[in-house]
Formats: C-alpha cells, sequence, structure tokens
C-alpha cells in the first residue's frame, strides 16, 4: 500500500487506534492536522496512502481497485503493524473504502466516522446510470466531473496543467464547483486553459507545494482509477455479491455533513445511516464545503474528541 504513518499507543496501553482513510486527490496529507492533535494524546495512528498515490503502487487497471481488494489491503495493514481493531475516519473516497472495510472485515472496526461523503453500501449500480436523475432533482449536474475524470486522456490533460487542477478541485468558494466543475465539460474546459482562481486561506504555498509535488510525481492515472472503478462491470459485480446483511452497520457511527458542499450533499449520507446503521449514530454539522478536514479542523477535531470519548477506550 505504499508509506504508512503508524504511531502505537505505549507498550500496555489499551488506547483506541484511529486509521485516517483519505480521498481524491489528497492522499494522506489531507489528514496532517488530525494527526498533529491526537498523536501526542497516546492514541494510535495509522495513515496510508492508498492505492494508486504516494508512495504506493499506481496500477492503471481499475479492476485491481474494486471494493473487497482494497479492503483487504486495509486488513494487511493493521496484520502488519500487529493491531486487530481500528477506530475507521473516512473522507470522500477514504469513504468508500472505511464502508467497504465494514462490510468485508467487519470484526477489525470498532467504530468508524464518515466526513462529508457518508457510509457508502455496496449495492452494484453504476452510478453514472444515476446523474440525470440526481441533476433533475439538485437543479445543477452535480457530478459532471467525474464524466471527465474517467475519460481515457484525463490523467494527461490534468498532469500538463497540474496547478489549474489544484485551483479547481481547492477553490476559494465553491461558486468555482457550480459553474465549472458541475457543468458538463466544465472541469476539462477550465484545466485545458490553464484557469487559475482564488486558493482558499487553510491551503498554505507550502501545503499548495506539497500537493502539487504528490500530484507530480505520482501522476493521476492510478488516483483515477477509484472513478473508472465505480462504473467497472468487475467492481459492480463484486459488489452485487455481498450479501444484504453485510451492509449493515452494528457499530457505533458518527457522520459529519459539511453545509456548504455542493457535491457530497448531507441528504445523501442521511439516506443512507438511516437505512443500514443498526447501532449507536452520532450526527453534526459544519458550516464548511467539501475540504472542511481542512478548513475547520479544530472543530472537527473537537467532534472527533467528543465522539471517540464515548466509545469503549475512548478517553
Amino acid at each position: 500500500m505504499g508509506r504508512v504513518d503508524p504511531t502505537r499507543p505505549p507498550s500496555g496501553s489499551d488506547a483506541l487506534v484511529l486509521f485516517f482513510s483519505h480521498g481524491f486527490p489528497s492522499a494522506s496529507f489531507l489528514w496532517r492536522k488530525q494527526v498533529a492533535f491526537f498523536q501526542p494524546q497516546g492514541y494510535g495512528i495509522i495513515v496510508p496512502d492508498h492505492l494508486g498515490y504516494g508512495g504506493t503502487d499506481k496500477p492503471t487497471d481499475p479492476k485491481l481497485y474494486v471494493g473487497r481488494g482494497l479492503a483487504e489491503d486495509m486488513a494487511d495493514i493493521l496484520d502488519a503493524e500487529g493491531v486487530t481493531q481500528v477506530v475507521a475516519i473516512g473522507h470522500d473516497w477514504g469513504s468508500y473504502l472505511v464502508s467497504r472495510f465494514l462490510q468485508y472485515f467487519p470484526q477489525r472496526i470498532s467504530a468508524c466516522a464518515f466526513f462529508a461523503v457518508g457510509y457508502l453500501p455496496s449495492e452494484g449500480v453504476n452510478r453514472m446510470s444515476l446523474h440525470e436523475q440526481i441533476k433533475q432533482m439538485l437543479g445543477y449536474d452535480a457530478f459532471a466531473y467525474q464524466r471527465f475524470f474517467i475519460q481515457p486522456d484525463a490523467a494527461a490533460v490534468i498532469e500538463k496543467n497540474i496547478d489549474s487542477f489544484i485551483h479547481l478541485l481547492y477553490p476559494e468558494t465553491l461558486e468555482t464547483w457550480r459553474n465549472s466543475l458541475c457543468v458538463d465539460g466544465g472541469a476539462r474546459a477550465w484545466i485545458e486553459s490553464n484557469k487559475t482562481t482564488a486558493l482558499p486561506s487553510y491551503l498554505t504555498p507550502e501545503d499548495m507545494e506539497n500537493l502539487r509535488n504528490a500530484l507530480r510525481s505520482g501522476g493521476l492515472s492510478g488516483p483515477l482509477c477509484w472513478y473508472k472503478a465505480s462504473v467497472d462491470e468487475a467492481n459492480l459485480a463484486e459488489d452485487a455479491r455481498l450479501p444484504a446483511a453485510a451492509r449493515d452497520i452494528a457499530q457505533p457511527l458518527l457522520y459529519v455533513a459539511f453545509n456548504k458542499d455542493i457535491v457530497a450533499l448531507p441528504a445523501f449520507a442521511d439516506a443512507n445511516t438511516k437505512k443500514y446503521a443498526k447501532g449507536p449514530v452520532m450526527r453534526r454539522e459544519v458550516d464548511g464545503d467539501h475540504w472542511g478536514v481542512m478548513s475547520h479542523a479544530a472543530e472537527l477535531n473537537a467532534i472527533l474528541v467528543e465522539w471517540i470519548g464515548g466509545l469503549p477506550g475512548g478517553k
């Protein structure tokens, strides 16, 4: 799986191990403010770069990014670190991975948390087939950018103008998303024209440089496979074979909604939580956009402290 940053609790301690799962295109870099906060408190910390990112392997076959295989990678990491169970915390595509980890290895997760993107049941449905329905419901094409991301030349287009891509993904205001990311052909047009915009204050020049270097060194072919796999028949078939009972969640669940997110809408997550969560549920809201993990880090850390404090072994 590539780079893993493990921190074990002190010898003899029964402190919880927190497993942070990133999404696109952040890599483990996303969780830097959570690691800095929780590490000194004595928690075990595992923050991997997922398949396609950082120092990990970067296959370009979407079939290698199917949910079961990704979940097995997570189990292998825990085995290598000598960890039996973790509190799994996901954002964006990291929520997808936590969801699949729950379904295939429920005994390895004592509790789960989802930021922005909520729990994702594996129902074997091609999400692209739902885009028009969602567009009609919302009044805008929330997932238009995904149709670009699965195109054969998407990685090359993005790699040619990395800074433009970063500005599109991390704009100061999400009006940029509404006017470009969520418009058919808008993401391609933005990046091919090498357009830029104001960046948010939470993305420092050092952060920008780290993100730029990570994307340049690893490329986008691997990370974009997460999108391609979501419409690959092999992945859909794998999801459909999962027993219905395995989609239910018995573990304590935290969902944090980002109220200004126009792509990962809280209503989607709330519906799945209501249907599948059978154990204790805590729901909180943050007045941030999709990148609230970074922009509202202190508030999120406080929410995690509150939730973890109520878990067995929490502080």
